[in-house]
């Protein structure tokens, strides 16, 4: 554990971390100091960051920062396309109030190894007030929001709820190939006057299975267009693979090992968590396993303040798996923000012949899967590892996009959540 933990630790203390990139529209950190950044509603923290426009809904912003002093740290809303390019719009036309606002709550930790400043804020406010609907990101900086200055940044949706979304998922699918296996999305549109306008033209649908970003759908257009109703009738549907139910890990106390840990090491130096080997289900029958399908719950033991005493530890995943040859295998889920990347990708050992990676996790309950990426794609495939199967429980979130034209920017005019087993007890 020494050789691991030495290294990142004092990396993380005695560097400020932040790099000279260009800041890109999703779910990004660019310090390394920065960790466990949570945006969610403020009703709780598996609930996504969504908002009505013109409520009083808030979001609720938290992180951790392993530097050694306090930062005033800053923040701006920048409007997005429904591709998450940055919008056309001046801030003036989407923002009332201030431009920025600043990140007053924060607090040392308490007894924690590595030792951390905890932050949070709660948004919109008097100060800080969203005009339109639409795709947001949330930019956190310091001093100025240029790029060398930005810490992380993370998206939302601000939405006006003016279209009905119908959305099912039958057993038989159209292309039979898919049965018992995809989950196919019967999808309809119910939509008032004033969208009658060029639906086919400005009226756009992005679909999400679970938080993945990597296989969501996107700029779906209708199929048939009658007064008031637009159907996505397509020859072989709206196709999602099945997948399977996620494997998990709980690890709200340091104090036991749970179901999936193998063993829990603990030093001056902090925590090592090393999960039971992972095999391959892509084989096996499905099994009705509880899972919060892809989530992370960050919680401490009940006698601890999770925000402050909450403790970090380095969690090993292995997976038995032979080589894949051109592609690489990623740990998937929010536990790393469903990005597949460097973070999460795993390394390959050829004595053991099992794929390993690590992950720094604050307590908590996680979800993950493994998704297998072929060199030059950026769709990571769980079906694999994983398996395929019509009975999965997923989530599917419908984000339904309108193209306003004065002044032009895409509306977020419909937004609706199914549950693929909730639906089939409708």
């Amino acid at each position: 554990m020494m050789y691991r933990l030495i290294p990142v630790y004092l990396l993380l203390l005695l560097t400020n971390g932040i790099f000279a990139q260009k800041v890109k529209n999703d779910d990004s950190i660019y310090d390394n100091n920065i960790q466990t950044v949570l945006l969610h509603h403020v009703s709780g923290q598996l609930n996504p960051p969504v908002i009505r426009l013109g409520s009083n809904d808030r979001l609720r912003l938290s992180f951790d920062d392993f530097s050694e002093e306090s930062y005033l740290f800053r923040y701006t809303l920048v409007h997005c396309t429904k591709d998450w390019e940055t919008s056309d719009l001046e801030q003036m036309e989407y923002l009332d109030g201030f431009y920025e606002g600043e990140i007053l709550d924060y607090a040392f930790s308490f007894n924690a190894i590595p030792a951390y400043i905890h932050y949070e804020l709660v948004f919109p406010d008097p100060e800080v007030r969203i005009k339109l609907s639409g795709n947001y990101i949330l930019k956190v900086y310091v001093d100025t929001p240029n790029d060398e200055n930005v810490v992380f940044t993370r998206r939302f949706f601000v939405v006006e709820q003016l279209v009905r979304v119908e959305a099912t998922i039958p057993y038989y699918p159209k292309n039979l190939l898919f049965t018992r296996k995809k989950q196919q999305i019967d999808l309809m549109l119910f939509t008032p006057d004033l969208f009658n306008a060029e639906p086919e033209e400005r009226i756009s649908v992005s679909i999400r299975q679970n938080g993945r970003w990597d296989n969501m759908k996107s700029g779906l257009k209708p199929t048939s267009i009658m007064m008031n109703q637009l159907e996505y009738n397509y020859a072989d549907g709206i196709v999602f693979d099945g997948g399977n139910q996620f494997r998990n890990f709980d690890m709200k106390s340091f104090w036991y090992q749970s179901m999936y840990i193998r063993r829990i090491i603990s030093d001056e130096n902090g925590y090592n968590v090393i999960l039971h080997t992972d095999y391959p289900k892509a084989h096996k029958p499905y099994e009705v396993v509880e899972d919060i399908n892809g989530k992370r719950l960050v919680k401490a033991r009940k006698d601890q303040n999770t925000t402050i005493e909450g403790e970090y530890a380095w969690v090993d995943f292995s997976l038995k798996y032979n080589l894949i040859r051109n592609a690489d295998i990623y740990i998937l889920g929010a536990l790393n923000d469903w990005k597949l990347d460097k973070k999460n990708k795993m390394r390959y050992d050829p004595d053991t012949r099992m794929y390993r990676g690590d992950l720094l996790l604050k307590q908590g309950y996680y979800d993950y899967m493994y998704a297998v990426v072929p060199q030059g794609k950026t769709r990571g495939d769980v079906t694999l590892i994983e398996g395929d199967h019509w009975e999965t429980d997923n989530d599917y979130t419908f984000y339904v996009y309108y193209r306003e034209k004065v002044p032009e920017y895409d509306r977020l005019v419909g937004y609706a959540k199914i549950n693929s087993v909730e639906d089939r007890t409708k």
